[in-house]
């Protein structure tokens, strides 16, 4: 007794089981009690009354319950049967039947429910996820065909699970479905196999009861605005709501506040505005409500926002105040200067003020924060660098989106004085002269300083420093800086006193700051005073600031000095602007005599000398005059000067634009402010006025006041008139200070015109096809006559928008769709009129009807209608009939219309049927077999797309043709199991058992058993003498077999015993039942010999078993009494990287084996025997990189397995392998040596093996050229082999059929598996290679992710890979290199170039860049080059050629042949550019500027397009697996040969090849590099190679050419002529030095010595094959492998042979053939062996020995030549020279038969050079060769290693060959070998002679 857990999950699980599974645990106990207490139980009652307890408890518990689980008590046995029909994944739950044990269970019962119907009543508003009711079916198979599986006809609303429970998965609805849902309910058995799976169908009915419900509204919230001045019925927004009952009543509203507010339309739920009472109320929040007609309702927040219209701009209310506001000088940038605030009335953003400054001279700048305009500095202010004052303008806008309001303020700012600058003198230091009568108390001089700064900063106070004894002279006024005396002055001081004092000027800032200068005064005696000023006019001067080139003061001095009157004046100029700094003011000298002044004085006039007076700059000069007479005595005046102002600055106005709101009474707009810069107030008296080109609208309109202020007279209307252009002058009085200036006033808009449709320019009837995806536009275009600006559209559809199928955008009008359409459904789907209602928030609103037709399109898939049928046939009789039809309808169309349905069958069903196109009738073709059929029984699956077979697949509808039986078929062998047994050899008849013969009959039972059995009348006599069959007592139908005779194995391994069997109609016919001997160990072990090839890839592959140790041994099955052990004759390094099993012989490579040969030597013994002996392995380990894998080449042969390219075909002496001869014919076909050909992948695949392989010849050929060249030869290589290559380039991607990635892009890559090898073999021959796998990515981008290291190869071309931030680039030799160096041009002189094939891309494109200096070429073929090889090979091509100035692109993708032409510009001078894109829908050719300059890309010249043909299954990939040829084609049949071979519908022109360059070729995003070919011709990489040399021959000079070729002709004829008369005997020096001995006469000593037998020189022409040529009068030989594959004779033996051997060729140990010897061009080995046959007879009998020895010092017979040796070592290692030096043994010879280089040979014919190997190493390979462990058992004459062909043979890889005593010898490398002898390779043979 065993206990299985079974659980039951349900929806929504959770993995734990809840409280209802406790029922059901209970039931499982009470079973289990039940049974252990009675074992007659019957477990299915039990299990019977459990299940009923858990469907209660599961119906009961159906919403919460999530799972089940229960333990069933099962028996052992019972319990694996249990397991295997429960499946834990796929939850499937056997019902009732007997678990017992069956065999060869079959599906022979359907499914049945327990009722016939199921019906339930449920609620309305059922909750989802709720079961429904529950169904239940058994089925009385067994295994998986008992396993239920329910499904149901509506899963979108229903769902049933593997219990039978039923779910709804969405709510119900009663009003939609008229109460009912009628549903199906299936339950499938779950068989192996689709098709025999077996179908119950339950009718279920779910009765909805209606309950009542309220309506619903169609959004959670509602949002509407509406504008501020909206009136009584100005439109909010529509309230939508919805009711199931459809017993809808009344809309209405709650809580508004305040009550009135707002309005609904009881109906239609239009919300209105009813009283305006918006006064500062923005937002309104209340309720609707829907109510039905039972009083039921439902609500829904409703939020209306009010949208403020800007009519109120800013305002400045405290402009005035900022007049005059100052700031402190020097500050650092942002210093706050003013706080600006303007309000604006309106809310939201209309009431959002910003500021900006009209000029900010950038000194300031405004920023807006918290509705104020903040106004800072962005520099430092410098006030003594003019920074004074500045004239600003703030502007305020508001925030309206559209036509924002704005105002202005000016104002001046004043930057305050800071005391940063002291005072200034304007003299370096001061001197003066007093004489010592000087008066005291009178002016001595004066000190002068200014200062900078204004205010009390510049007022200066003066004072003296110095020696208070020297001050107490002086005294300075503080106030004018004049230093007078103050005392008198001692007489004694003249001359020798000076008072050296500092004057001190300080200003009044704080704190106050300094400056000083020196003061010397010089006493002087009485006489020395210095001049007098005597005269001054005017004494006050003053001057307008307009004033230039003016004189200003007069002033007279006189010098004090008698007699020298002379005086000199200076103006000084000081520091500061108002001391003359600028040098305004200049003097001029009055003349001496001037009456200005008195006639002992001398004057001097003070003018302005430059125009810089400005009275607003500076009021007062101070100039100071300097006055010095010739006693160098000086005197300083201070002469101030007062400036006037006078009205000389024009005001300024400023830009501005103003605006308005329309229909705002007469309202002020803005007041105009100029500047005006003159500082009086009287010149600053500004009067405003329109200027006198003011249009009379603007006078009607707008008043300007004399004091600047602009006003309206009217309101205005901005749909009138949106803007006004207003000029406006200002004057301070003065004429020529008028100034104009365009004011621009703008009317902003208010929301006061209603809109209206505009029914001409829109669009409001439109068709839409039903699959229109929801989002989508319509079409629908409503166009608004709204001349407002500022409006808030809503746009609504109020009607008749059936099942809200469409929305529309309530801002731009925009009608999208919002529901999936169907024209199929009710008729509301098809025409919708819906009436579209727009309010603009303030006015009266406007509506329109559109109209949207749905058109049908073809979306729904046909229906079978019925989808099940049923027929029956009979078998053999009916036979290419119909026998039904199945019928399609098309629910797009109506009943009544042409469905227009195209039926079809797949391509597997049309093997044995036929399906009517049109009619849907089926058919049979030929006749069906009853018992090929799975229980008699065929299904079908026809097919059906409407729209003729352009438009959607139907499912499938499914036919069951039964198939009656008759009699056809005789009995066969049930048992044994397939018609095979064993019976052990050496046992005596009486100790077998005999072997039970049961039969059974294919045909049903009243046509077959009982049957009898009996020999056949054909059965050997052998047979029946070993073996008797005899009828089974008690039983029909059944036999027993007996042995007569004890078996053999080694005699016969299996009998096919034929039997005749009839039934019991005596229908009867042969069965053969096989009989295998069984094997004892009982035959003799020999030695033996394997070979194992090993393909490393990349070195990486892990321990491994690589293959079996062989021995030679007749029996098959005694490997378990046999041992393994390397020997220790193997060399310690195999034995290093090489393990064998001791019990299996399986022999391990370790891994990181290095490449290399290696011998393993394993001893074997058989225990049972008690026997020993040596498997020898040849292992060869040759590392393949991944460069050899990528360039490799597949294909696949057809009828053999992998196993069987490697066995070994015909005799061990002639056969070969096909892996071989592979080999050598791949070989052949690329003119390569045997060893550079790889074939390192082998595999199994249905119908064959595939084959990869690579060539290198350094580097490694392209996959293309491979692949390419493989397909051109693939006819010879069958001739050749023998073979069927039935595929070329394993590549599913070209196939669409069978694509993995179907109708998207495409491509392979080859991933090589490291870890698990092929190992494919025979008992002596092995391969280990590496296991491929063709793997597919359905893209057509990268394989890998870009690099981020640099590695070898990343760069093409020898580029430089530069790796920087985890990217690489290349550094490439030119720019004629792309991005990773591919070479991008290549020049053609009509040659061609292979590259590898286009991918397979869903969505293409192909561009080429050329130039030529001819008109015609071909430019690129991609495409099919043979005839078509298999039925499925791809038809697909491209191709492009250039004809006469015209490019022409031929293309199939399979649905036809396309071309296009567009015509070039005939200009050699210039490149072209084409590109051709295909896709599904279409194929596109371009040719960037075609005609030159003058044409656009997309003219109809140079663009055309094709689309692709509809076919059934459009094809639009281009599948080409030949390379891409550029520039020509290399050699292939013809293209009208290839288009009647594909079909293609056009044939491409076959144009010469291309002469120029290709400059660039791209497929998608891949830029091929030209450089990557390795098959070219007359190919020059890049465009700029160098031109090759030409020979140029004119025809002259090839008639010259021509004369001169027959001239020597005809003399060459002559000498051949005279030659053949005197011709002399065919020699060959090579061949003299080995038979002239014994062939050619001479008189030479010694020749004529006695020393040999009679010498026979048929020996000479002993072939390959042992028999002789010319025997038949033939000099040719055929193959006899060969031979056997072509004409294959009955019995392949030599044996049969009938012409006679030679006596050296008959040997019956001969085990290889000798090769055929590599003779030179023109010579025939039978002439030369006839001439010396001739040569020999005319001679006396004196021979020598002609036997060949294999190296010095052999063994020889009768006689030996050593009596002409000059002695040495036989043995000796000395190398020689074999044609000067024939050695120490053969020095006599040398003597006789030497020459000198320079002696004339004895033949005038001249023989080809021969390929040669030097003699010593030959010797030295001949040395190598001896083996030490060699045996006299093997060979009298040592190793018969030592004596195998030079060639390369393959093992035997037959080793089951009977009678073999010996196993194959290993081959070793191939020579190859000078012509010296025809045996010189000649195999290895056992006896006293033997051949090398």
């Amino acid at each position: 007794m065993k206990l299985w857990w079974v659980e039951r999950k349900g929806r929504g699980e959770a993995g734990t089981a809840t409280h209802p599974a406790w029922g059901i645990i209970l039931a499982g106990l009470a079973t289990l009690i039940l049974s252990q207490a009675s074992p007659s139980l019957s477990l299915s009652s039990s299990l019977s009354s459990s299940s009923s307890s858990w469907r209660s408890s599961a119906e009961a518990s159906s919403s919460s319950s999530s799972r089940a689980e229960f333990w069933l008590p099962i028996s052992e046995e019972e319990g694996h049967q249990h397991h295997h029909h429960y499946d834990h994944n796929n939850h499937k739950v056997r019902h009732h039947h007997d678990l017992r044990r069956r065999r060869n269970l079959d599906n022979r019962y359907q499914p049945k429910f327990a009722h016939t119907e199921y019906q339930q009543t449920v609620r309305e508003n059922l909750p989802i996820h709720t079961s429904l009711l529950q169904v239940h079916a058994t089925d009385n198979d067994m295994d998986e065909h008992g396993l239920i599986k329910y499904s149901v006809s509506d899963p979108e609303h229903f769902e049933i699970d593997d219990g039978g429970v039923l779910y709804n998965i969405k709510p119900l609805d009663f009003e939609h479905t008229k109460g009912e849902y009628l549903l199906y309910i299936y339950a499938e058995d779950q068989g192996m196999a689709k098709s025999s799976r077996k179908q119950a169908v339950v009718p279920a009915r779910i009765r909805v009861m209606d309950t009542p419900e309220p309506p619903y509204f169609d959004k959670d919230q509602y949002l509407f605005s509406v504008s501020e001045f909206s009136g009584r019925g100005s439109y909010v927004g529509t309230v939508v709501a919805r009711d199931a009952d459809n017993n809808f009543e009344r809309y209405q509203l709650r809580n508004v506040q305040p009550p009135g507010t707002f309005a609904i339309d009881s109906q239609t739920g239009i919300i209105t505005v009813n009283t305006n009472s918006f006064s500062n109320v923005w937002e309104f929040n209340f309720w609707a409500v829907a109510i039905d007609m039972s009083n039921l309702n439902s609500s829904v927040p409703v939020k209306v926002s009010i949208i403020d219209e800007n009519t109120h701009k800013p305002v400045f209310n405290s402009c005035s105040s900022y007049d005059g506001i100052t700031v402190q000088e020097n500050q650092t940038a942002g210093a706050s200067v003013v706080l600006v605030q303007a309000t604006d009335e309106d809310h939201g953003v209309n009431g959002q003020v910003t500021y900006s400054l009209l000029n900010d001279f950038d000194s300031f700048v405004i920023t807006t924060e918290n509705g104020n305009g903040n106004i800072k500095t962005s520099r430092r202010l410098d006030r003594d660098q003019g920074d004074k004052d500045f004239f600003l303008t703030v502007i305020a806008r508001d925030g309206a989106p559209k036509e924002a309001l704005q105002e202005a303020c000016s104002f001046k700012v004043l930057v305050n004085d800071i005391n940063d600058n002291p005072p200034n003198f304007d003299q370096p230091v001061y001197e003066q002269n007093v004489a010592t009568d000087h008066n005291p108390s009178t002016y001595l001089l004066r000190v002068t300083a200014t200062d900078m700064d204004a205010l009390l900063n510049a007022e200066i106070v003066y004072s003296l420093e110095g020696i208070p004894s020297d001050l107490s002279y002086f005294n300075i006024s503080e106030t004018t800086g004049i230093i007078s005396l103050v005392k008198a002055l001692d007489d004694s001081m003249a001359g020798e006193k000076t008072f050296s004092m500092e004057a001190v000027a300080t200003d009044k800032g704080v704190p106050p700051l300094s400056s000083r200068v020196g003061v010397d005064i010089h006493v002087v005696s009485s006489g020395n005073l210095p001049p007098t000023i005597v005269y001054q006019e005017p004494s006050t001067p003053k001057v307008k600031e307009n004033t230039e080139d003016t004189d200003v003061v007069i002033v007279c001095a006189t010098s004090n000095i008698p007699g020298k009157p002379e005086v000199y004046f200076t103006l000084l100029n000081g520091n500061t602007k108002d001391t003359n700094s600028d040098g305004t003011f200049a003097i001029r000298n009055l003349e001496v005599n001037d009456p200005k002044c008195q006639s002992d004085s001398r004057g001097v006039v003070i003018y302005i000398a430059m125009r810089s007076l400005d009275y607003e700059s500076i009021t007062n000069y101070k100039l100071i005059l300097q006055v010095v007479n010739e006693q160098n005595a000086r005197v300083d005046v201070q002469i101030p000067v007062e400036i006037e102002d006078v009205n000389d600055n024009a005001p300024l106005l400023q830009p501005f634009n103003g605006a308005i709101v329309e229909n705002s009474p007469s309202s002020l707009i803005t007041t105009i402010k100029a500047i005006d810069k003159d500082a009086s107030e009287q010149f600053r008296q500004l009067s405003y006025s329109f200027y006198k080109s003011v249009t009379p609208d603007v006078l009607d309109k707008f008043t300007l006041k004399p004091n600047g202020e602009l006003w309206t007279l009217k309101s205005l209307d901005r749909e009138n008139n949106p803007r006004y252009r207003i000029p406006i002058q200002v004057t301070d009085g003065v004429q020529e200070h008028e100034r104009m200036t365009l004011y621009w006033i703008t009317v902003q808009d208010i929301n006061d015109v209603p809109p209206k449709f505009d029914l001409e320019k829109g669009v409001y009837s439109v068709q839409v096809p039903e699959n229109r995806v929801p989002g989508k536009n319509t079409g629908i275009k409503l166009v608004v006559i709204d001349p407002d600006i500022v409006n808030h559209n809503d746009f609504q559809i109020v009607r008749g928008n059936e099942e809200q199928k469409f929305r529309i955008d309530s801002a731009t009008g925009e009608v999208l769709i919002n529901k999936e359409l169907d024209y199929d459904k009710p008729v509301q789907d098809r025409t919708f009129t819906m009436l579209v209602r727009l309010s603009d928030g303030a006015n009266e609103m406007a509506e329109v009807f559109i109209t949207i037709n749905v058109t049908n399109i073809n979306d729904q898939q046909p229906i079978f209608v019925p989808d099940k049928y049923n027929y029956t046939v009979t078998e053999n009789t009916d036979c290419d009939t119909n026998f039904g039809q199945v019928t399609a309808i098309d629910p797009d169309l109506p009943a009544q219309d042409d469905q227009n349905i195209t039926y079809y069958l797949s391509m597997n069903e049309l093997t044995n049927f036929t399906i009517g196109k049109d009619s849907g009738t089926l058919y049979i073709k030929g006749c069906l077999d009853r018992e090929a059929a799975t229980r008699a029984t065929m299904y079908l699956y026809p097919r059906a797309m409407d729209e003729g077979g352009y438009g959607h697949d139907a499912e499938p509808a499914t036919v069951t043709l039964n198939i009656a039986d008759i009699n056809d078929n005789h009995p066969y062998i049930q048992s044994p199991d397939n018609s095979y047994t064993k019976i052990m050899e050496n046992a005596s008849p009486d100790s077998l058992k005999p072997i039970t013969i049961m039969l059974s009959d294919w045909d049903t039972e009243q046509h077959g058993c009982p049957c009898t059995l009996s020999f056949e009348s054909t059965t050997p006599a052998d047979i029946i003498q070993k073996f008797s069959v005899r009828a089974s007592p008690n039983y029909t139908s059944q036999y027993e077999l007996r042995t007569l005779k004890v078996l053999d194995r080694e005699a016969q391994k299996t009998y096919q015993i034929p039997f005749r069997t009839s039934d019991r109609e005596q229908v009867s016919g042969t069965r053969y039942l096989t009989v295998e001997v069984g094997d004892e160990n009982d035959s003799p072990m020999t030695d033996g010999f394997s070979t194992i090839k090993v393909y490393n890839y990349q070195g990486q592959f892990p321990s491994m078993v690589i293959g079996t140790v062989y021995v030679t041994d007749l029996d098959d099955y005694d490997v378990g009494d046999k041992t393994f052990e390397i020997d220790a004759t193997t060399p310690p390094e195999v034995d290093t990287y090489f393990d064998v099993d001791l019990n299996s012989g399986n022999i391990t490579m370790q891994k990181g084996t290095p490449e290399g040969n290696y011998v393993l030597r394993v001893k074997v013994i058989d225990k049972f025997r008690n026997e020993t002996a040596i498997g020898e392995v040849a292992i060869s380990v040759v590392d393949l990189t991944e460069e050899a894998v990528m360039h490799s080449g597949s294909f696949k042969v057809a009828g053999y397995t992998a196993q069987g390219i490697l066995q070994q075909q015909g005799s061990v002496m002639t056969g070969s392998s096909l892996y071989e001869r592979l080999k050598e014919e791949i070989a052949k076909i690329h003119n390569i040596d045997t060893e550079s050909v790889d074939i390192f992948t082998l595999r199994d695949v249905e119908g064959g093996a595939t084959v990869r392989y690579n060539c290198h010849n350094s580097p490694f050929y392209t996959a293309a050229r491979l692949n390419g060249v493989m397909m051109m030869y693939r006819q010879q290589l069958i001739g050749s082999l023998g073979v069927d290559i039935s595929m070329v380039n394993i590549n599913d991607c070209l196939y669409e059929a069978v694509a993995p990635c179907g109708t998207s892009s495409c491509q392979q890559f080859l991933r090589p598996n490291i870890t698990s090898p092929l190992v494919i073999g025979s008992k002596t021959t092995t391969m280990v290679g590496v296991d491929i796998a063709e793997e597919y990515t359905c893209d057509c981008g990268a394989l890998e992710p870009p690099p981020s290291v640099c590695y070898s190869g990343f760069c093409l071309n020898g580029g430089e890979c530069i790796q920087a931030n985890n990217t690489l680039s290349c550094k490439c030799p030119d720019n004629d290199y792309g991005p990773r160096c591919e070479l991008k041009s290549a020049r053609f002189e009509q040659g061609y170039a292979w590259y590898e094939p286009l991918k397979v891309c869903q969505n293409a494109s192909l561009f080429m860049s050329f130039d030529t200096k001819e008109d015609t070429g071909l430019l690129l073929y991609s495409g099919p080059t043979v005839i078509q090889p298999w039925s499925d090979y791809p038809r697909d091509f491209i191709y492009v050629a250039l004809k006469s100035w015209e490019l022409q692109v031929y293309m199939d993708l399979g649905t036809g042949t396309i071309s296009m032409a567009i015509p070039l510009e005939k200009n050699t001078n210039r490149e072209f550019d084409y590109s051709i894109t295909w896709n599904d829908r279409d194929v596109t050719f371009q040719v960037l500027k075609c005609l030159g300059n003058s044409t656009s890309d997309n003219s109809p010249e140079c663009r055309k397009s094709i689309p692709l043909a509809g076919l059934k299954s459009p094809s639009h990939l281009l599948n080409v697996g030949a390379p891409l040829q550029l520039g020509g084609v290399a050699a292939m049949v013809s293209f009208d040969q290839l288009a009647s071979s594909y079909g293609w519908t056009l044939v491409p022109p076959m144009v010469d090849p291309f002469f120029g360059c290709v400059l660039e070729l791209r497929h998608n995003n891949y830029l091929y590099d030209l450089n990557a070919t390795d098959y070219d011709k007359n190919t020059y990489k890049p465009c700029d190679a160098p031109v090759p040399a030409r020979v140029i021959v004119g025809k002259e000079s090839i008639v010259i050419i021509v004369v001169s070729l027959l001239c020597l002709i005809l003399l060459v004829l002559l000498i051949l002529c005279l030659a053949r008369r005197n011709k002399k005997s065919v020699s060959y020096p090579e061949l003299d030095g080995i038979v002239k001995e014994t062939i050619g006469g001479t008189d030479i000593e010694g020749f004529g010595e006695k020393d040999m037998t009679q010498y026979d020189l048929k020996l000479l022409r002993v072939g390959p094959n042992g028999y002789l040529y010319n025997e038949d009068g033939t000099n040719s030989y055929t193959n006899p492998v060969y031979e056997n594959i072509v004409n294959p004779p009955e019995v392949p033996c030599l044996r049969e042979e009938k012409r006679p051997r030679p006596d050296v060729a008959d040997d019956t140990h001969q085990r290889e053939p000798a090769p055929l010897a590599q003779m030179p061009d023109g010579l025939s080995i039978g002439d030369f062996i006839n001439d010396n046959i001739k040569k020999v007879d005319k001679d006396p009998s004196d021979f020598d020995d002609v036997r060949h020895y294999c190296y010095e010092g052999d063994e020889m017979s009768i006689a030996s030549l050593s009596s002409i040796g000059s002695g040495g070592s036989s043995d000796s290692s000395e190398p020689f020279d074999y044609k000067n030096d024939w050695g120490h043994r053969f020095e006599k010879l040398n003597q006789i038969y030497g020459q000198e280089a320079d002696e004339e040979e004895d033949s005038d014919y001249e023989f080809p050079n021969i390929p040669k190997q030097s003699k010593r190493e030959s010797l030295r390979q001949l040395s190598k060769r001896k083996s030490p462990t060699s045996t006299p058992t093997q060979s009298p004459s040592g190793d018969p290693a030592q004596r195998l062909s030079d060639v390369p043979t393959s093992s035997s890889a037959q080793p089951e060959a009977m009678g073999s005593k010996e196993a194959p010898k290993p081959p070793t490398k191939p020579e190859y070998h000078e012509a010296l002898n025809p045996m010189a390779t000649y195999g290895a043979v056992q006896g006293d002679e033997s051949w090398c």
